[in-house]
């Protein structure tokens, strides 16, 4: 009998281990994939390439390197720019249960950013900006748009400046590979966040 339980336990813990290395893989977008967002949010697949897809958002168009869907160019007319900005890895694929990256990029810094906190020079100054995930793990979520098996990822953010000292914020988020998409992201409590809204999806469109 304890055999048994310990095979049985063997096997089970086997299975774990090979569920969390599970290889999540980036998704294949196609032309007319729509995805649509509380806070009145709409992303769309415009175009794809080669090596990238061009995806419409409400105040940007956005090129995304297919192999990662890590933010590459930002889209004005014909004219692509290499992006600059924030959550640049947001999924950064393949994905594993406990992966972890990094990210840096520079902004100037504006009042609504962290209101209250500026003095000085500090506001407008030119600042880095210090980005964290980890992927946590598989989570069932419901949404507006239905129910679904996700995975978590932790996001975190963070600045110092002279005029401010140190400024974090966490946030979490989940990647659907149904929906191929993030369907639900959400903020912690803390003044980094203070201008922000929870959101999550509302209805998709895959073309198949």
């Amino acid at each position: 009998m304890k055999r048994i339980i310990l095979s049985g336990g063997l096997i089970l813990l086997c299975v774990q281990m090979a569920f969390a290395q599970e290889k999540i893989e980036p998704p294949a977008w196609n032309v007319g994939d729509k995805w649509v967002y509380t806070q009145g949010m709409k992303i769309e697949v415009l175009e794809t390439d080669g090596n990238g897809y061009v995806v419409e958002f409400p105040n940007q168009t956005i090129v995304f390197e297919k192999s990662t869907l890590n933010k590459v160019f930002s889209v004005q007319g014909k004219k692509r720019d290499p992006y600059k900005g924030n959550q640049r890895r947001l999924l950064d694929f393949p994905l594993t249960i406990g992966k972890t990256w990094k990210d840096t990029y520079s902004q100037a810094l504006k009042w609504e950013d962290n209101p209250g906190r500026y003095t000085g020079s500090s506001l407008g100054d030119e600042t880095q900006i210090f980005e964290t995930y980890k992927v946590l793990g598989w989570e069932e979520v419901e949404v507006r748009a239905g129910k679904f098996k996700a995975v978590k990822i932790e996001y975190k953010k963070s600045w110092s400046s002279p005029g401010t000292g140190m400024v974090e914020g966490k946030a979490s988020y989940w990647y659907s590979p149904e929906v191929k998409c993030v369907i639900k992201y959400q903020y912690d409590k803390s003044p980094m966040w203070s201008k922000f809204t929870n959101w999550e999806l509302i209805s998709f469109d895959l073309i198949k």
